[in-house]
């Protein structure tokens, strides 16, 4: 995970299996990531040691950073990575967003990028909660193959019991946790980059599977609506890590995983 208040990026990373190999996998790409960044926002302070982010949006094209930033970190994990693990299987999802002022507004512009099922959110005021990204996995290829509509999509997806499914759409939900692509396969991650106009006021959450397989989005509004500021990501990994332990005859989405989520406000 990366919280870096000063330089303004924000970042969450899911090593794919859950063994000492995907720790590894999510530890470098954090790594790499923050060292990256670091080092191009230096770079663009004119070589002075000034470390923040960016004031004016219309300064550097964000989209391609982050995206060379997810490429190195890729980089990274089929190599030092795999020599640390001993083994080049090995592999780590990423949502990570920046954020840049935009001039003479009180309004920020939030640029995103993830690589597999880790999410990104917005909640706005009295609007339902927005995911701003579709994950690299079985629901998405069924809608973009048009096998299901988007609709039937994120009903399958928000399903909490057996019975509110047929036995095909079961099936699928059961296999939605599966992803497409990741960093640290053997080809180079397709990697999704977009904008945002971000108010005051407004609620961006990054998260893992962990919380979003758990948590439907409903729940995970009403926690980002009602919950203290300060708190709010604690609460979010309490409930999904309370619902991951229930049995699956109460709920379908019970599943043990790592989670980890970033919740940030929009002040002023």
């Amino acid at each position: 995970m990366i919280i870096d208040e000063i330089g303004g990026l924000f970042a969450v990373f899911d090593g794919v299996g859950g063994s000492a190999a995907a720790e590894i996998a999510s530890q470098t790409a954090a790594h790499s990531t923050r060292q990256a960044w670091k080092r191009i926002m230096t770079r663009d302070r004119h070589r002075r040691k000034i470390y923040t982010f960016l004031e004016d949006c219309n300064k550097r094209d964000l989209c391609k950073i982050l995206e060379d930033l997810i490429l190195e970190s890729d980089e990274q994990v089929r190599t030092s990575g795999a020599q640390r693990a001993g083994t080049d299987d090995l592999a780590t999802t990423v949502a990570l967003a920046t954020f840049c002022r935009q001039p003479g507004s009180h309004e920020y512009t939030m640029v995103y990028a993830h690589v597999g099922d880790s999410r990104v959110y917005l909640l706005r005021g009295n609007e339902r909660i927005k995911r701003l990204t579709s994950d690299d996995g079985l629901l998405t290829k069924l809608v973009e193959n048009q096998i299901v509509n988007e609709y039937h999509a994120f009903r399958i997806d928000q399903a909490m019991r057996a019975d509110q499914l047929s036995e095909v759409e079961y099936n699928y939900f059961r296999l939605r946790g599966g992803i497409t692509q990741a960093l640290g396969g053997p080809i180079p991650p397709a990697i999704h980059t977009n904008k945002a106009s971000i108010r005051p006021g407004d609620r961006i959450l990054l998260c893992t599977d962990g919380i979003h397989d758990n948590l439907t989005d409903e729940e995970i509004e009403d926690i980002l609506r009602t919950s203290p500021r300060p708190s709010a990501s604690r609460i979010l990994v309490e409930s999904a890590l309370q619902r991951s332990r229930e049995d699956r005859s109460q709920t379908i989405r019970s599943k043990p995983d790592d989670m980890s989520a970033i919740v940030m406000t929009c002040r002023f």
